[in-house]
């Protein structure tokens, strides 16, 4: 689990750095950034899909543990990350950001900086989480042998 969500993170990373690196650029290129915000929201969605079909039933079996705590907490806070991350969208259609490209230039960082912070905190769930599987794996395996 903890090794497909890190492929997960480092896609969205990539795809991240990319969307950087095209803002660095004097004028925009509204075909190249659409690619890469379009690239961000479909490994973002995958991402997303994964995570409520594979982690979030264990976190709910494992609610009672820690590890499952921390996980069903920061999904608790999921719906204002989300919401906060498509009124931006919202807020700057590729035509707005091709009309103004130097205030896009100046708001992106913060919103890379508000996904880099979810994906850690993220991750130190999913640690967590997986810490509790491998525990009870563990138990499992002593129970098996002394059976």
């Amino acid at each position: 689990m903890l090794h497909e969500w890190l492929e997960w993170r480092d896609a969205m990373a990539r795809f991240m750095n990319e969307h950087r690196i095209l803002c660095q650029a004097s004028t925009p290129d509204p075909v190249a950034i659409s690619g890469a915000r379009w690239r961000i929201s479909q490994a973002s969605r995958q991402r997303t899909n994964w995570l409520a079909g594979v982690v979030h039933p264990l976190a709910e079996r494992l609610a009672h543990t820690p590890g499952g705590a921390a996980w069903l907490a920061l999904q608790a806070d999921m719906p204002v990350y989300r919401q906060r991350i498509s009124q931006f969208i919202s807020r700057w259609p590729i035509e707005a950001i091709v009309d103004d490209w130097d205030g896009y230039r100046r708001v992106i960082p913060e919103l890379r900086a508000e996904v880099a912070a979810w994906l850690r905190n993220e991750e130190f769930a999913i640690r967590a989480l997986a810490a509790e599987l491998e525990a009870e794996a563990s138990t499992e395996g002593v129970m098996a042998r002394q059976a």
